[in-house]
C-alpha cells in the first residue's frame, strides 16, 4: 500500500472500512508477542506475513479467527 492506493493501484476503502487484525510472532528472545494493526477488511494478509518474516499467525481481532498461518 502506497498512499492512497494499494501497490496495485487499486484505491485504499476509507478509514471507517479498516477492521484491526492482531499478528503474533516471537520476541527477539524467543517470547510470544503480538500487535494488532488496522487494515483494510478486503487486504491480502497473507502479502503482510510475507513481508514481516517471523509472523505465524494472523487473526481478526473482532472474531478471531485465523486468516493466515504459518503450519
Amino acid at each position: 500500500m502506497t498512499g492512497s492506493t494499494y501497490a496495485t493501484g487499486k484505491p485504499l476503502p476509507p478509514r471507517d472500512q479498516w477492521v484491526p487484525r492482531v499478528f503474533h510472532r516471537l520476541s527477539d528472545a524467543g517470547a510470544p508477542m503480538f500487535y494488532v494493526i488496522d487494515l483494510p477488511a478486503d487486504d491480502d494478509v497473507s502479502v503482510h506475513a510475507e513481508l514481516n518474516p517471523g509472523t505465524l499467525k494472523i487473526e481478526d481481532a473482532l472474531t478471531g479467527e485465523v486468516l493466515w498461518s504459518l503450519q
